[in-house]
Formats: C-alpha cells, structure tokens, sequence
C-alpha cells in the first residue's frame, strides 16, 4: 500500500481554506499529472491524469467519491481505478493555528492490485507520497494566491 500524509502552513484563514477546499475544480487541476475531469454531483466524479512511477508511465482514469464534508475543516474522498486496478482514500484537513494562518494536512492511501504496482513497490510507494506532498503544498500555495 502506498500512504502519503503532509502538513503545510497556509496564510490564510481556515474559512478561506474551506472555501477553496470544498471546491473540487479549484484543486482537481493541482494533482500533478493532472488532465481534466468531469463533476457528476456534489460527491461523485471522474479525474483523467497521468503518472510516472519507476520507469513506467500510465494513464490514470479514477472515480473520485467525496464521503464526508465536515465544514469548516476536513474533506474525506474515496478514489476507484476506472482504467487501473486499485483503490484509495485521502483527505484535506484545516486546522487553525491563528486568525491567519491554518495547519493543512492532505493524505493519500492508494492499494494497487496492479502486476506493475506490485514488481515497482517501492517506487510506486514513494510515487504516492510525492503525490501527497506536492498537491498539498500546491493547494496551499494556490489558497495564498487566491483572492477569496
């Protein structure tokens, strides 16, 4: 199983935050590799991206399910391989250190029943906490960027 869990410092207020994280299409387009996707309601949709892991670069198509908005601080997402053998959860979490800034955590947990996933473990395991590191700090450079 390939976890990811980062925590960053954002320069803003936890309802602005929640406001961006709360949004699928205003950080969909930050996970790296990202191509488009396509909302069906509010906690169902697909996402089209591309990843490398090892030598190997993929084609991902993933339905994205949110299970749980808890307003002001936390987003729980489920994820489902359309086109890949594999299974996932993650979530976006805002906690406030002051009236300016909020401690936010993303967190990925992808199990791959792939025969690539499981030759390349432990690159598909580092693949997964990159992933997770670089969309948080991505969201939370964009939060700062933002004009909420």
């Amino acid at each position: 199983m390939g976890n990811g869990i980062h925590q960053v410092n954002v320069h803003a207020s936890r309802s602005d935050v929640w406001t961006f994280i709360r949004d699928m299409n205003t950080w969909a387009p930050l996970v790296p590799g990202y191509k488009e996707h396509t909302i069906y309601s509010d906690n169902q949709s697909t996402w089209k991206f591309t990843v490398h892991y090892g030598m190997v670069t993929k084609k991902i198509y993933v339905k994205v399910r949110i299970t749980d908005w808890k307003e002001p601080s936390e987003v729980k997402f489920t994820l489902n391989g359309i086109n890949q053998r594999f299974t996932g959860s993650g979530f976006f979490k805002a906690e406030e250190v002051d009236t300016f800034v909020t401690s936010m955590t993303g967190s990925l947990a992808i199990v791959s029943s792939s025969p690539v996933a499981k030759v390349l473990q432990h690159a598909f395991d580092k693949m997964v906490a990159e992933l997770t590191r670089d969309l948080t700090i991505a969201v939370g450079k964009a939060i700062e960027r933002s004009e909420i």
